[in-house]
Order: structure tokens, then C-alpha cells, then sequence
């Protein structure tokens, strides 16, 4: 098939790294990986809008997890950095279990929306 229409997309930068990465992990340049994954959606049951929609609402969603997630991460080095200098962090523990638990909801939602 030929494909001889062109369309503009505007994306972030973080999107296009994204999309970027997932074309080269198929074999794709990134323009036929777009237009692929646009055809799709367009061609999902169910409705593309509201797929599309849901869908975005929940990678939006788990975007702001894994940030959160990335800042928890930080303070917990910075606890690392007190207990090896010998201070004390009687929080410790229970900031590791509460962020490993995010961590495994995060992961949990994404690979439930990769079977989807």
C-alpha cells in the first residue's frame, strides 16, 4: 500500500521519544509507526473515540505515577545517604513498602493496558 497523504502530528518531547522507540522496536520509522497505530484506533471496536480517550486518560495517568514515583525514588536515596552515614531514618521501612506498593500498582496497570 502506498501511502500518499500527509498529515502534521504535534507531539512533546517526551511523546515522540516514546513513539520513537516503540517504532524502532518493531522495525517502523516513526511516520508509518504513527500512521499504523492511527489506523487502529481508527479500526478498534468499541468506538475509537472513546477507546482513544480512555486510553490517553490512563497514560496520563500512569505518567504522573511513575513521576511520582521518580521523586519518591530520590527521597529515598537521601535516606540511603543518612543511614549509611550512620544517622537514623525510623520511617525507612515503611517508606520502602509504601513505595514498592505504587510500584507494583503502576506496573500492574501497565501491563494491563499492554493486553488491551
Amino acid at each position: 500500500m502506498h501511502r500518499d497523504q500527509v498529515r502534521s502530528v504535534r507531539l512533546t518531547r517526551d511523546e515522540l521519544d516514546v513513539v520513537k522507540r516503540a517504532a524502532e522496536a518493531v522495525g517502523l520509522k516513526t511516520a508509518g509507526f504513527l500512521a499504523d497505530a492511527a489506523v487502529a484506533v481508527a479500526q478498534a471496536q468499541g468506538g475509537p473515540k472513546a477507546r482513544l480517550m480512555d486510553q490517553r486518560g490512563r497514560v496520563e495517568e500512569l505518567m504522573a505515577a511513575s513521576a511520582q514515583l521518580a521523586r519518591a525514588g530520590n527521597n529515598l536515596n537521601q535516606v540511603a545517604r543518612v543511614l549509611n552515614s550512620g544517622g537514623q531514618a525510623e520511617y525507612a521501612d515503611d517508606a520502602v513498602a509504601r513505595v514498592l506498593r505504587a510500584a507494583g500498582r503502576v506496573e500492574a496497570a501497565a501491563i494491563e493496558m499492554a493486553r488491551r
